[in-house]
């Protein structure tokens, strides 16, 4: 299973990895100088931070999400040629040029209406033909009006207007125009009751006015659930389907949009002891393929081998990061060139003696042959599409079709070795989002890195350690021994004391950094005591010593015996929060129906038999938590930061929270007016926010980034974002707008923010 061809040297690094949900803090000297940089290094940030075994860089940076020294930008974006990029739209009625009242399209969403109903309609399908307004073809409706017996009220959709936050059954994938939420008389805060008064077998109303400077066909998709619906333009019906756009013709000036839907059973019950709406619809005007794009402050675009939640990491003038199944991408910082790409299969782990069997030399060795000719040929089509604007959608297709050959030539090793043994190699690829969403970690002269995994049981893993120049030290493979998580593995690994630490479902393993070679296992986690076990692995100082926190556990560095527990009680994807010898978990689990509260927690001082944990601050979730409209727990993905005794955290639909851990109180709790949507496989928010400089930066599924300033208030500088209509995308954006996952990486005057399709360097010139 190892592969040691080649001589490894000793590495005296120590730092930890993870992915997708967690913390900070990795490495001795980080242990002893926590958040303050040693005074002879560049802090991180800086264009002249250089990594060491002391100071690695990995996740988030330097594990805490915070880079001081760094200047980024604060505007950029990234928009489609054409009539979309003009339009303005407004609930009120105009009176002339659109003004402060007027918003524009942000991902071809159209947020703010005004809503009027519900009308009763004994048989809907056939009342929806109707005519409610007595004049609906010609209404130009004002906030406030009367309309019959009601009247026309705003309604600016969100995910604080959603009558529920239900993502097992996809109810918030869309920002609707929630029809149940309107006419429902919810409570106003955390919700599991039904509406109040009966919605069934109702009509209601919804209307904008949309600007276009000029005329202009664009596409327009409704998102609807309903018994029957209606559009008109400009008093002109418009055959709409669901989730598919139809071209309509806007003329100059302002138009007139009316959505009519009616409902049959407005709120179905559903299998665990809750509901939602079935009433409700989402309006997207996108434009007419095929387009291209105009950018500000951004550098370069490298389009990437397939979709992963790895972040970058910057080493000297180089970038790393993971992509696709399993590739490592190595990229020139200043042009975004790829200097090289290494897959990282079972095949890569395999020794000289292993690779002469004749099932290796017949089936494997043609696959993996053909394999390295694609990588080649891809790297040098990506180099030559690499530009600050990126393809445009006519170019995609074919390039997509490039891509996808060569993923599939990858997915028939897999297959290969699967068909020798499934047992000992599941195939890497049966992961949710990719088998790549590690984030590489370098101590400055090595790069290590861990791929696989699998989907509610078995995964197969491959860790690997390169030069920076790509030259492969060793290889280790593990084939189902591990399992994997329900929802794929998004773990990256650790250094500490010589030992490559890495965690798979509820299993921590060392291996010797030396070798590759296995050191020890523990398991103590269950799926049913441990929680949902995706939380990584991270260092925190017990007395004068590194230890491992993963999940329930603290756990000794030099046999991964467990210390103690940790009382952090995480569930979800999310990683606490480390400072020094002190753990901040915003997502204390409770139960499905309690909300999670919020807990800080001091590791012991030492290691010995009756060492324990200590509790310094536990908070009540109602106090600490957003409130949701769905009585089972807030979901979390993006781990918290940490700055100044304040903890940020984020849940997947955009509800930002800031604990005071001095006041020992929250702050705030306030959803940010972005585009967050989320559902059980569209993940909202989870990136986790990052210090860039003096402000806090936090993007969303569909790249949209927030810019806030830390404090006891919540305070938005600035907001920014990238329109990327990605048509083969797996990410389930409306619209097909390109995903994101992952945090940004600062260095200098640069943020590198990597999506499903593209890495961005986005830079002011």
């Amino acid at each position: 299973m190892i592969n040691t061809r080649q001589k490894y040297l000793w590495i005296p690094c120590l730092f930890v990895l993870f992915v997708l949900a967690s913390s900070h803090r990795v490495g001795l000297g980080q242990l002893v100088a926590a958040a303050e940089p040693d005074a002879k290094h560049a802090p991180l940030g800086s264009s002249d931070f250089k990594p060491t075994p002391e100071r690695p860089v990995g996740w988030r940076g330097d594990w805490t999400g915070r880079f001081p020294e760094a200047t980024p930008p604060r505007t950029w974006s990234r928009r489609t040629r054409g009539s979309t990029t003009d339009i303005r739209y407004q609930a009120d009625k105009p009176t002339g040029n659109p003004g402060s009242a007027s918003h524009a399209l942000e991902y071809f969403t159209v947020k703010d209406w005004l809503v009027a109903g519900p009308f009763s309609a004994d048989d809907p399908a056939v009342n929806l033909s109707m005519d409610f307004l007595q004049g609906e073809a010609k209404v130009e409706p004002v906030r406030d009006g009367k309309v019959g017996n009601t009247t026309w009220r705003y309604l600016r959709t969100g995910i604080e207007t959603q009558s529920r936050h239900y993502h097992n059954e996809g109810t918030c994938g869309d920002l609707n125009v929630d029809f149940v939420y309107a006419f429902g008389n919810l409570p106003e805060t955390v919700a599991d009751e039904k509406p109040t008064v009966s919605l069934d077998n109702k009509v209601a109303y919804a209307h904008t006015y949309v600007y276009s400077p000029a005329a202009a066909k664009v596409m327009l998709r409704l998102n609807y659930s309903g018994k029957a619906l209606k559009v008109l333009l400009n008093g002109t019906s418009v055959d709409v389907k669901h989730n598919h756009n139809v071209e309509i013709p806007l003329q100059q000036g302002w138009n007139r949009l009316l959505v009519k839907v009616a409902s049959d059973e407005a709120v179905k019950a559903t299998g665990q002891n809750s509901w939602v709406s079935l009433w409700r619809f989402a309006a997207y005007l996108e434009p007419v393929l095929p387009v291209s794009y105009e950018t500000k402050n951004i550098a370069w675009m490298t389009k990437m081998t397939g979709r992963s939640m790895s972040q970058p990491i910057v080493v000297g003038d180089r970038i790393f990061v993971g992509s696709n199944m399993t590739d490592l991408l190595c990229l020139d910082k200043k042009t975004g060139k790829i200097l090289w790409l290494q897959t990282n299969t079972p095949y890569d782990a395999l020794s000289d003696t292993q690779r002469t069997a004749p099932e290796i030399r017949e089936k494997l060795d043609p696959l993996v042959g053909s394999l390295k000719k694609l990588d080649e040929q891809v790297v040098i089509d990506i180099n030559g599409a690499v530009s600050p604007i990126g393809l445009p959608s006519a170019a995609e297709a074919d390039f997509e079709q490039t891509l996808k050959t060569r993923t599939d030539a990858e997915r028939a090793i897999h297959d290969a070795f699967a068909a020798i043994s499934r047992k000992k190699y599941p195939q890497m690829y049966k992961n949710e989002v990719s088998s790549s969403n590690a984030t590489p970690l370098s101590d400055g002269e090595y790069v290590y890195w861990a791929c696989g995994g699998g989907m509610k049981g078995p995964g197969s893993y491959v860790i690997s350690c390169f030069t920076l120049d790509g030259k492969r030290v060793w290889s280790w493979h593990d084939g189902g021994s591990l399992g994997s998580p329900e929802h794929g593995t998004h773990y990256s690994p650790a250094l500490v004391d010589g030992k490559l630490i890495y965690a798979a479902n509820m299993t921590l393993i060392a291996l010797d950094a030396r070798t590759g070679k296995e050191l020890w296992r523990n398991s103590p986690d269950d799926w049913q005591n441990g929680g949902h076990g995706s939380s990584s692995p991270q260092i925190v100082q017990v007395g004068d010593k590194p230890a491992i926190l993963l999940n329930r556990y603290l756990h000794r560095v030099s046999d991964g015996t467990v210390i103690c527990p940790s009382g952090l009680d995480t569930w979800g994807v999310l990683t606490p929060v480390v400072e020094r010898d002190m753990m901040y978990n915003p997502c204390h689990w409770k139960g499905w129906k309690d909300p999670a509260g919020f807990i800080t927690i001091k590791a012991p001082g030492h290691d010995s038999k009756d060492a324990k944990c200590e509790t310094i601050l536990a908070l009540d979730g109602k106090d600490v938590t957003m409130p949701t409209r769905h009585p089972g727990a807030v979901f979390t993905v993006a781990s918290p930061l940490f700055v100044k005794g304040v903890v940020y955290s984020i849940e997947m639909g955009g509800g930002l929270t800031a604990v005071d851990t001095n006041a020992k109180k929250a702050v705030y709790r306030q959803y940010l007016d972005g585009y967050n949507r989320y559902n059980r496989y569209l993940y909202g928010v989870a990136a986790s926010p990052t210090l860039a400089g003096e402000n806090i930066y936090i993007t969303d599924d569909a790249g949209y980034t927030h810019i806030i300033e830390p404090g006891q208030k919540l305070t938005e500088v600035n907001r920014n974002y990238i329109e990327n209509i990605h048509l083969s995308g797996l990410g389930g954006n409306p619209s097909k707008q390109e995903s994101f996952y992952t945090s940004p990486f600062f260095e200098g005057r640069a943020m590198y923010l990597r999506g499903e399709e593209y890495l961005y360097c986005i830079r002011e010139d």
